[in-house]
């Protein structure tokens, strides 16, 4: 079976399903989610990572590296630490300082090229750096966290999971720069076989890095409190040491981003949608293994829900909303198990149950059945690369556009752009830092570039101009008559290739919610305890329950880590 081709899976849900915003409210990480895909390979290749350098002072500022050796290209992570008064920290990527910056490099960090990295690293945006320099990234701090932490090892004790609640981490990232920017290694670059072409697993290994980082660092300041005090520091234990993870937050650039990539955005899709349907398509008898591993993960979903009742979630469900009705799903599925006497698409008829339910529930069901593909995860890596599209079949006719139109766009109609509700808002370039921004279109300022995220304006005001245009005349003749089309044209002609290319959205309209494509590329990523701050911009947490650089190192990627609970002896 391929990832490509659509028509060879059986009951795969369609694009009005999936590219709804209201699907994707209830998107989770799956095992194909970046932060899994990389760390299983990782494990699975051997990779390795050595503490090069920590050089700390008693509060934890100065110099760390990293060394991997990732199937035999040699990497290293450098990372400078200062400690910033509280008022001075943002997640804003308009921020001009940091506790921590750091790079992942490639090649040999001899003295130069550190001086070099020393003087360019810290400012960011503000440096340039050589083309072996893969990532650039930035870290804060959590006053609150960190600093309780640190207290806690200096004493000799462990966290308590009350204290921490239900977004455990040591430091919060704000961004991941990459792909050539300010002189970055451009992804192109790397040969097909360099374990970091695979799209954002240098962004991948960079996070996993500073969260490493983040824990050092907490122990050595520990240590550095309990000689002052005349005690003996604790480390996190095993289990402390996995539930950690890295804070990161996100805002409306993401939107865009997805807007402009449309094989991204399919690619994306294909890893949730594939491996899902092929597990609901399959008959299980009773006893089959697979259902116990479904009842197994149900219940540890619960668990991990149960943690998170202090969660500011709205407007997604609140945690303890959910759980009724995984338990819903856990007790028929537990009924067959117990009274079936003849296969049967259970899951299937579980995952419609799942729908009903709620996006949450639907989304969190659905990466449970993915769980059970391990048969996918090469072509799932495979799939990531997207080449490309272009539309430069000028010779196309106007009913050809118009029939790809009717196959692809039918639902634009349902919007009324004759509506003022239906164009309220309108996305742009903030003048001060560059990040993308919406706001309401009565408050445009003359002269203000509108991004063009309005596809289904666009695309509506396309038809309505191409239904009035001879149909046996191409498209470049009806370019020339209807020129301010040209970007709608090109993007029908540019998704064609792509069953999942675009989001059944209007983007502009009063309505429209970003955290929803927002919570669906971050749980593509692999991050979950999704927290909204407000409808542009939420908080999320990457990487806990996830293995340490040891258990890398000894070919354990211990990919269990769905749902990471906390540590036993302290949680609720």
């Amino acid at each position: 079976m391929t990832l490509q081709d659509h028509r060879v899976v059986p009951k795969l849900r369609t694009p009005h399903e999936v590219l709804s915003g209201t699907d994707m409210n209830g998107a989770w990480a799956t095992r194909h989610s970046f932060a899994r895909s990389f760390l299983r390979r990782a494990a699975a290749r051997r990779w390795s990572v050595a503490k090069t350098r920590l050089d700390f002072d008693a509060e934890g500022c100065g110099t760390a590296v990293y060394s991997v050796d990732a199937e035999g290209r040699k990497l290293s992570f450098i990372a400078f630490s200062r400690t910033l008064d509280e008022s001075e920290r943002t997640d804003r990527v308009i921020a001009d300082a940091w506790d921590v910056t750091a790079a992942l490099i490639e090649g040999d960090l001899n003295p130069d090229r550190e001086a070099d990295l020393r003087r360019n690293v810290p400012i960011q945006e503000r440096g340039r750096v050589d083309p072996d320099t893969i990532i650039l990234t930035r870290a804060n701090r959590s006053a609150r966290f960190f600093d309780y932490v640190s207290d806690c090892l200096a004493a000799g004790d462990q966290p308590d999971v009350d204290f921490i609640g239900p977004s455990p981490y040591l430091i919060r990232s704000t961004a991941f720069y990459g792909n050539g920017k300010f002189g970055l290694k451009e992804f192109a670059d790397f040969p097909p076989d360099h374990p970091l072409a695979v799209p954002y697993r240098s962004q991948m290994l960079t996070a996993w890095l500073l969260r490493e980082l983040s824990m050092d660092m907490v122990e050595h300041v520990a240590r550095e409190k309990a000689f002052q005090r005349g005690t003996t520091a604790a480390s996190l234990n095993a289990e402390w040491s996995k539930y950690l993870g890295l804070g990161n937050a996100t805002g409306l650039g993401m939107v865009p981003f997805v807007i402009n990539h449309p094989g991204y955005l399919d690619a994306w899709c294909r890893l949730r949608e594939v491996p899902l349907a092929a597990s609901l398509g399959q008959d299980y008898h009773p006893d089959h293994p697979d259902l116990a591993r479904v009842a197994e993960l149900l219940r540890q979903a619960d668990r991990y829900l149960a943690e998170k009742h202090a969660l500011e979630t709205a407007p997604f469900l609140r945690a303890e909303a959910i759980r009724p009705q995984l338990q819903q799903l856990l007790a028929e599925l537990q009924t067959y198990r117990s009274t079936g006497s003849e296969p049967a698409r259970v899951l299937d008829r579980l995952h419609d149950v799942a729908t009903a339910l709620s996006p949450e529930a639907r989304g969190l069901f659905a990466s449970i059945v993915i769980e059970l593909r391990s048969d996918f995860d090469d072509a799932a890596e495979a799939l990531l690369t997207v080449p490309d599209s272009t539309w430069a079949d000028t010779t196309m006719h106007c009913w050809e556009l118009k029939q790809l139109l009717d196959t692809n766009y039918r639902w634009v109609r349902a919007y009324d752009f004759t509506d003022p509700e239906r164009a309220s808002y309108y996305w742009f370039s903030s003048e001060a830092n560059e990040e993308p921004r919406r706001a309401l279109r009565t408050g445009r300022r003359p002269g203000t570039v509108e991004h063009c995220t309005d596809i289904a304006r666009r695309i509506s005001a396309l038809s309505e101009d191409l239904e009035r245009f001879p149909a046996h005349c191409s498209i470049s003749a009806f370019l020339l008559a209807h020129p301010a089309h040209r970007f709608a044209a090109a993007r029908v002609l540019q998704t064609r290739p792509y069953y999942y290319g675009e989001l059944r959205d209007n983007l502009i309209d009063a309505e429209f919610l970003p955290l929803s494509t927002q919570r669906f590329q971050l749980a593509t990523y692999g991050m979950n305890n999704f927290s909204p701050q407000s409808t542009d911009w939420l908080r999320v947490t990457l990487f806990s329950g996830a293995p340490r650089a040891a258990d890398i190192n000894n070919g354990n990627d211990a990919d269990d880590w769905l749902f990471p609970t906390a540590p036993k002896e302290s949680a609720r």
